[in-house]
Protein backbone atom coordinates (compact mmCIF):
# COMPACT_ATOMS: atom_id res chain seq x y z
CA UNK A 1 0.00 0.00 0.00
CA UNK A 2 2.90 2.33 0.69
CA UNK A 3 4.29 1.67 -2.79
CA UNK A 4 0.94 2.33 -4.44
CA UNK A 5 0.57 5.55 -2.44
CA UNK A 6 4.00 6.70 -3.60
CA UNK A 7 3.06 5.94 -7.20
CA UNK A 8 -0.19 7.92 -6.98
CA UNK A 9 1.63 10.87 -5.44
CA UNK A 10 4.15 10.89 -8.30
CA UNK A 11 1.89 10.13 -11.26
CA UNK A 12 1.86 13.69 -12.66
CA UNK A 13 5.63 14.28 -12.47
CA UNK A 14 7.57 14.56 -15.75
CA UNK A 15 9.36 11.19 -15.45
CA UNK A 16 6.12 9.41 -14.60
CA UNK A 17 4.35 10.92 -17.60
CA UNK A 18 7.30 9.99 -19.83
CA UNK A 19 7.22 6.38 -18.60
CA UNK A 20 3.47 6.16 -19.15
CA UNK A 21 3.85 7.63 -22.63
CA UNK A 22 6.16 4.77 -23.60
CA UNK A 23 3.66 2.23 -22.32
CA UNK A 24 0.79 3.87 -24.18
CA UNK A 25 2.72 4.04 -27.45
CA UNK A 26 3.46 0.29 -27.32
CA UNK A 27 -0.26 -0.55 -27.04
CA UNK A 28 -0.06 -3.60 -24.82
CA UNK A 29 -3.08 -5.30 -23.31
CA UNK A 30 -1.96 -7.49 -20.44
CA UNK A 31 -1.21 -5.25 -17.47
CA UNK A 32 -2.32 -2.05 -15.81
CA UNK A 33 -0.50 1.07 -14.68
CA UNK A 34 -1.39 2.49 -11.27
CA UNK A 35 -3.91 5.32 -11.55
CA UNK A 36 -4.21 5.00 -15.31
CA UNK A 37 -6.51 3.39 -17.85
CA UNK A 38 -3.56 2.51 -20.10
CA UNK A 39 -3.41 -1.17 -21.10
CA UNK A 40 0.29 -2.04 -21.20
CA UNK A 41 2.65 -4.92 -21.80
CA UNK A 42 3.85 -6.60 -18.62
CA UNK A 43 7.31 -5.09 -19.00
CA UNK A 44 6.01 -1.59 -19.72
CA UNK A 45 3.60 -1.70 -16.79
CA UNK A 46 6.41 -2.77 -14.47
CA UNK A 47 8.61 0.01 -15.89
CA UNK A 48 6.01 2.76 -15.44
CA UNK A 49 4.88 1.62 -11.98
CA UNK A 50 8.48 1.43 -10.77
CA UNK A 51 9.26 4.92 -12.05
CA UNK A 52 6.16 6.32 -10.35
CA UNK A 53 6.92 4.49 -7.12
CA UNK A 54 10.34 6.14 -7.07
CA UNK A 55 9.12 9.50 -8.33
CA UNK A 56 9.52 11.48 -5.10
CA UNK A 57 11.97 9.10 -3.37
CA UNK A 58 9.64 8.69 -0.42
CA UNK A 59 9.39 4.92 -0.64
CA UNK A 60 10.78 2.35 1.76
CA UNK A 61 14.53 1.83 2.06
CA UNK A 62 16.63 -0.96 3.53
CA UNK A 63 19.61 0.73 5.17
CA UNK A 64 21.83 -2.36 5.28
CA UNK A 65 21.84 -2.68 1.51
CA UNK A 66 21.33 1.08 0.88
CA UNK A 67 18.51 -0.05 -1.43
CA UNK A 68 14.91 0.82 -2.25
CA UNK A 69 13.77 -2.77 -2.59
CA UNK A 70 10.04 -2.09 -2.89
CA UNK A 71 10.36 -0.21 -6.18
CA UNK A 72 12.16 -3.21 -7.64
CA UNK A 73 10.13 -6.08 -6.23
CA UNK A 74 6.56 -4.81 -6.16
CA UNK A 75 6.15 -3.53 -9.74
CA UNK A 76 7.39 -6.88 -11.02
CA UNK A 77 5.00 -8.85 -8.84
CA UNK A 78 2.06 -6.62 -9.75
CA UNK A 79 2.79 -7.15 -13.45
CA UNK A 80 3.34 -10.89 -13.18
CA UNK A 81 0.19 -11.28 -11.08
CA UNK A 82 -1.68 -10.18 -14.21
CA UNK A 83 0.40 -12.49 -16.39
CA UNK A 84 -0.74 -15.45 -14.28
CA UNK A 85 -3.48 -15.44 -11.67
CA UNK A 86 -2.07 -16.10 -8.20
CA UNK A 87 -3.41 -15.79 -4.66
CA UNK A 88 -2.52 -13.23 -2.01
CA UNK A 89 -0.39 -15.62 0.01
CA UNK A 90 1.83 -16.36 -2.99
CA UNK A 91 2.19 -12.62 -3.62
CA UNK A 92 3.20 -11.90 -0.01
CA UNK A 93 5.61 -14.83 0.17
CA UNK A 94 7.28 -13.72 -3.06
CA UNK A 95 7.61 -10.19 -1.67
CA UNK A 96 9.40 -11.52 1.40
CA UNK A 97 11.74 -13.59 -0.79
CA UNK A 98 12.57 -10.55 -2.92
CA UNK A 99 13.33 -8.36 0.07
CA UNK A 100 15.44 -11.06 1.73
CA UNK A 101 17.51 -11.72 -1.39
CA UNK A 102 18.04 -8.04 -2.14
CA UNK A 103 18.90 -7.26 1.46
CA UNK A 104 21.39 -10.08 1.84
CA UNK A 105 23.14 -9.47 -1.46
CA UNK A 106 23.27 -5.75 -0.73
CA UNK A 107 24.72 -6.19 2.74
CA UNK A 108 27.47 -8.35 1.28
CA UNK A 109 28.27 -6.00 -1.62
CA UNK A 110 27.68 -2.41 -0.62
CA UNK A 111 30.28 -0.08 0.79
CA UNK A 112 30.86 3.67 0.53
CA UNK A 113 33.13 3.42 -2.52
CA UNK A 114 30.66 1.32 -4.53
CA UNK A 115 27.67 3.44 -3.49
CA UNK A 116 29.49 6.59 -4.56
CA UNK A 117 29.47 5.48 -8.21
CA UNK A 118 26.77 2.81 -8.53
CA UNK A 119 23.12 3.05 -7.52
CA UNK A 120 22.86 0.30 -4.90
CA UNK A 121 19.26 -0.43 -5.89
CA UNK A 122 20.46 -0.91 -9.46
CA UNK A 123 22.64 -3.76 -8.22
CA UNK A 124 20.38 -5.39 -5.64
CA UNK A 125 17.05 -4.68 -7.32
CA UNK A 126 17.30 -6.90 -10.42
CA UNK A 127 18.39 -9.89 -8.35
CA UNK A 128 15.70 -9.29 -5.72
CA UNK A 129 12.93 -8.77 -8.24
CA UNK A 130 13.89 -11.74 -10.40
CA UNK A 131 13.86 -14.06 -7.42
CA UNK A 132 10.57 -12.64 -6.19
CA UNK A 133 8.98 -13.24 -9.59
CA UNK A 134 10.42 -16.74 -9.84
CA UNK A 135 9.02 -17.57 -6.42
CA UNK A 136 5.57 -16.20 -7.17
CA UNK A 137 5.29 -18.14 -10.43
CA UNK A 138 6.60 -21.28 -8.68
CA UNK A 139 9.44 -21.83 -11.13
CA UNK A 140 11.61 -24.90 -10.68
CA UNK A 141 14.91 -24.56 -8.83
CA UNK A 142 16.79 -24.64 -12.14
CA UNK A 143 14.57 -22.00 -13.74
CA UNK A 144 14.70 -19.80 -10.64
CA UNK A 145 18.50 -20.01 -10.70
CA UNK A 146 18.47 -18.86 -14.32
CA UNK A 147 16.11 -16.00 -13.46
CA UNK A 148 18.47 -14.94 -10.68
CA UNK A 149 21.45 -15.10 -13.04
CA UNK A 150 19.67 -13.17 -15.77
CA UNK A 151 18.73 -10.53 -13.22
CA UNK A 152 22.35 -10.28 -12.10
CA UNK A 153 23.35 -9.65 -15.70
CA UNK A 154 21.16 -6.53 -15.82
CA UNK A 155 22.58 -4.67 -12.83
CA UNK A 156 22.83 -0.99 -13.70
CA UNK A 157 22.69 2.63 -12.68
CA UNK A 158 25.33 5.29 -12.03
CA UNK A 159 25.21 8.24 -9.66
CA UNK A 160 26.32 10.86 -12.17
CA UNK A 161 22.80 12.30 -11.99
CA UNK A 162 23.73 13.78 -8.62
CA UNK A 163 26.32 16.03 -10.30
CA UNK A 164 24.07 17.23 -13.11
CA UNK A 165 20.50 17.13 -11.81
CA UNK A 166 19.63 14.51 -14.41
CA UNK A 167 16.43 12.48 -14.12
CA UNK A 168 18.00 9.11 -14.89
CA UNK A 169 17.80 8.11 -11.22
CA UNK A 170 14.01 7.74 -11.58
CA UNK A 171 14.33 5.53 -14.64
CA UNK A 172 16.79 3.19 -12.93
CA UNK A 173 13.81 1.70 -11.10
CA UNK A 174 11.96 1.19 -14.37
CA UNK A 175 14.88 -0.55 -16.04
CA UNK A 176 15.23 -2.85 -13.02
CA UNK A 177 11.57 -3.85 -13.09
CA UNK A 178 11.30 -4.32 -16.86
CA UNK A 179 14.49 -6.41 -16.94
CA UNK A 180 13.34 -8.55 -14.03
CA UNK A 181 10.04 -9.31 -15.77
CA UNK A 182 12.00 -10.38 -18.84
CA UNK A 183 14.40 -12.47 -16.73
CA UNK A 184 11.56 -14.39 -15.09
CA UNK A 185 9.71 -14.98 -18.35
CA UNK A 186 12.86 -16.07 -20.17
CA UNK A 187 13.69 -18.52 -17.40
CA UNK A 188 10.15 -19.88 -17.44
CA UNK A 189 10.52 -20.53 -21.16
CA UNK A 190 13.74 -22.49 -20.69
CA UNK A 191 16.52 -19.90 -20.97
CA UNK A 192 19.67 -21.10 -19.24
CA UNK A 193 21.95 -18.64 -17.44
CA UNK A 194 25.12 -19.27 -15.42
CA UNK A 195 24.40 -20.69 -11.96
CA UNK A 196 27.59 -18.92 -10.85
CA UNK A 197 26.49 -15.47 -12.07
CA UNK A 198 26.78 -14.11 -8.54
CA UNK A 199 29.90 -15.76 -7.20
CA UNK A 200 31.82 -16.93 -10.28
CA UNK A 201 35.23 -15.71 -11.39
CA UNK A 202 33.55 -13.20 -13.73
CA UNK A 203 30.28 -12.80 -11.83
CA UNK A 204 28.57 -9.96 -9.99
CA UNK A 205 30.70 -10.07 -6.85
CA UNK A 206 33.93 -10.24 -8.82
CA UNK A 207 32.87 -7.26 -10.94
CA UNK A 208 32.72 -5.17 -7.76
CA UNK A 209 35.90 -6.71 -6.33
CA UNK A 210 34.06 -8.49 -3.55
CA UNK A 211 34.51 -12.03 -2.32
Amino acid sequence: MDFIGCAYESRDLPWSLQAMAIAESNKGSGATIIGSAIAATYGDAAFANAVMGHGLVREDMHSGSISHLGIAVLPVLLALAQYRRINGYAFLLATVVGYEVGGRVGRALMDADIARIHRPTGITGPVAAAMAGAKMLALSEEAATSALALGANTTLGFNQWAYTGGSEMFFHAGFIARNAVAAVMLAEHGAFASPSALDGAAGLFASLRKR
